[in-house]
């Protein structure tokens, strides 16, 4: 079943219809003569206008005020993410093991959405976009939550944080001289993590982390002179 669309007419058109008493007084606009009878008969109603100077002023008024809360909102943003930068938090590096805090940072990017895109509003967040969307298909089959246990409930797992010091020390140009297996020997000896050096090569391959690497190029005029690169 169709619907034929409303048509609108200004009021000075149904005025002047009504005061001339001829409804094909406007034949150019293509109004059926039945409404324009219809007008006739139910004479001049009242309309309610706004006088144009008041219109503009209430439009400034309403924009100045806008302009405010735009100020207050990108001050506060600013304030939250010069927070975030010192605090040095991190959703990559930080669990969140309730269902209702994921729910609620998901509905909090999905509001932002609205008006800002999806990438920005993971940046802000600092949450990855492979997280983010690994919690939307976890809350679809209702498996938000993380398992009890924590990281060092097996003896052999490494915590977040040991993780993240061997992900510093790969990409560190401070180590970049030694291999795999001395970096981690030399990470055992200075206490920062116990770990395998294959569990080191496993992490590098998952996580995709570079070295940075030096490489000899003949100098111009003199000797040979070290050119970092980064593989």
């Amino acid at each position: 079943m169709t619907h034929r669309s409303r048509r609108a007419y200004d009021h000075r058109i149904r005025e002047q219809v009504v005061r001339s008493g001829n409804p094909d007084l406007f034949p150019e606009l293509d109004i059926p003569r039945r409404t324009a009878l219809s007008w006739i008969r139910r004479g001049v109603g009242d309309v309610v206008t706004v006088d144009q100077e008041d219109w503009q002023q209430a439009m400034c008024v309403r924009v100045a005020s806008l302009e405010r809360r735009v100020a207050m909102l990108t001050a506060v943003l600013r304030l939250v993410l010069a927070l975030l930068r010192v605090s040095g938090f991190d959703l990559e590096r930080a669990r969140v093991p309730c269902a209702a805090d994921k729910r609620r940072l998901l509905s909090a990017v999905e509001r932002a959405r609205r008006t800002m895109p999806l990438s920005a509003a993971l940046r802000v967040l600092r949450l990855s976009a492979a997280r983010y969307h690994a919690w939307v298909r976890a809350d679809g089959a209702c498996a938000l939550d993380d398992r009890p246990s924590c990281p060092r409930s097996m003896v052999q797992r490494l915590t977040f944080s040991e993780v993240a010091t061997i992900g510093d020390m790969v990409q560190s140009s401070e180590h970049c001289h030694m291999s795999i297996r001395s970096l981690a020997l030399h990470a055992q000896r200075i206490g920062r993590v116990f770990a395998h050096p294959a569990t080191w090569g496993k992490l590098i391959r998952a996580r995709g982390w570079r070295r940075p690497r030096f490489r000899l190029y003949p100098a111009e005029a003199e000797g040979w002179t070290a050119h970092p690169r980064s593989e």
